[in-house]
């Protein structure tokens, strides 16, 4: 998960958000064409061209907020969200109205729809877009609005997914919570001990409340390199201890901490348990509704919802990729992809892009393809935009 990044960076000095709302009125939106050509197997030649919409810095807030709650199945919040934003005299961000025209449609508010139509078109003095009846996204029976993210990691954890993590830790402090569950987890390094520890210390300060699921998986990995009196591997302890807290074992930690100390010769963190929160508020996580794996002559097809940690459908697009140069993504019937499943497209896709290949995502709905952005998905796909 790369950072995201909708538009124009902060001038030197300058603070995303720093402009008012209501009343922005320097704000602007440009559209860019680019050409991006791929050289793929063969010398066969791809070229795409995409267009790209730079938004003005005040509203990647909102277009952010909103992508991450409706991904969680939040609809209400995501509607306040860019109510909200695009509420005032000013003209503000196209992608915003986008956006807000889509949830409406997607929830099948007809009535809210129209009554920002008219709006729009006084705003812009152009014919806002027309209503199709997109049919409404399902929640299911296990999804809440209280739902926190879950993030399941697998695999060796090192220093190359700083990113992802950094990412982790915004996503967390718009949601309030988070769950990491580490069970999977089949190794780590000394920068990956590292990274783990930032990144707890970072929702810590941010007060995201962490339920963090398999420690002790993780805890089993750490401790053959801790050696007492060798003072070496130092993340390694620190990892450790921040495991052991996680656990709820006092005593062990306190054994552990004065090994620690008499290792490095320095004071070492100090016993501060989980929230009790975190034993006691259910953390659910989504229901996979996975889309029928149809692979079109003119590209694979993501329909429906896709949520869950590691749904069956991208182990196709795994497969529907494997023998081609360029990979087209049909995400126009894609009506929510859930924050969980964006990660394991973004990984799929970060793959492909390994293997030289381009892959096209063609038109997905503006609350998926802004949830594409904040996850990075655009840096190793391109996102081709339905007309407006």
């Amino acid at each position: 998960m790369a950072l995201p990044f909708f538009g124009k960076k902060p001038a030197p000095g300058e603070k995303a958000g720093d402009s008012s709302r209501p009343g922005k009125s320097d704000k602007s939106e440009m559209t860019t064409s680019l050409e991006f050509t791929h050289i793929g197997a063969g010398g066969n030649r791809v070229l795409a061209t995409i267009e790209v919409l730079e938004v003005s810095v005040d509203d990647i807030a909102a277009i952010e907020e909103a992508a991450v709650l409706y991904a969680n199945a939040n609809d209400s919040g995501a509607k306040a969200v860019l109510e909200e934003a695009v509420a005032g005299v000013s003209k503000q961000s196209d992608r915003l109205w986008r956006m807000l025209f889509d949830l409406y449609r997607l929830t099948g508010d007809k009535s809210a729809f129209d009554s920002h139509g008219v709006l729009f078109a006084q705003l812009f003095e152009k014919s806002p877009p027309t209503w199709d009846d997109a049919t409404p996204v399902a929640s299911t029976a296990a999804v809440t609005k209280d739902a926190a993210p879950a993030v399941n990691l697998s695999g060796n954890l090192s220093g190359n997914a700083r990113t992802q993590f950094e990412q982790l830790v915004r996503i967390g402090a718009k949601v309030g919570k988070l769950r990491i569950d580490l069970s999977r987890l089949r190794g780590i390094d000394d920068a990956g001990c590292s990274l783990l520890s930032d990144t707890l210390e970072g929702l810590k300060k941010g007060k995201v409340k962490v339920a963090l699921m398999g420690a002790q998986t993780a805890l089993n990995l750490l401790e053959p390199k801790l050696k007492v009196g060798e003072p070496t591997d130092r993340m390694y302890w620190l990892a450790a201890l921040a495991m052991m807290q996680q656990l709820g074992d006092q005593n062990r930690f306190e054994d552990m901490a004065v090994n620690f100390a008499i290792t490095f010769e320095e004071s070492p963190p100090s016993w501060d348990p989980p929230e009790a929160v975190l034993s006691s508020e259910p953390i659910e996580e989504l229901v996979l509704e996975e889309a029928p794996a149809a692979a079109p002559r003119d590209g694979f097809v993501l329909e429906g919802v896709v949520a869950g940690a590691q749904p069956e459908i991208l182990r196709k697009l795994a497969v529907y990729g494997s023998d081609r140069n360029a990979v087209e993504i049909d995400a126009s019937k894609l009506k929510r992809l859930e924050f969980v499943s964006a990660g394991s497209l973004f990984n799929q896709l970060a793959q492909f892009q390994t293997q030289g290949k381009l892959t096209m995502i063609h038109h997905p709905n503006e609350m998926v393809a802004a949830l594409m952005r904040v996850m990075g998905i655009d840096q190793v796909a391109q996102i081709e935009h339905k007309k407006f």
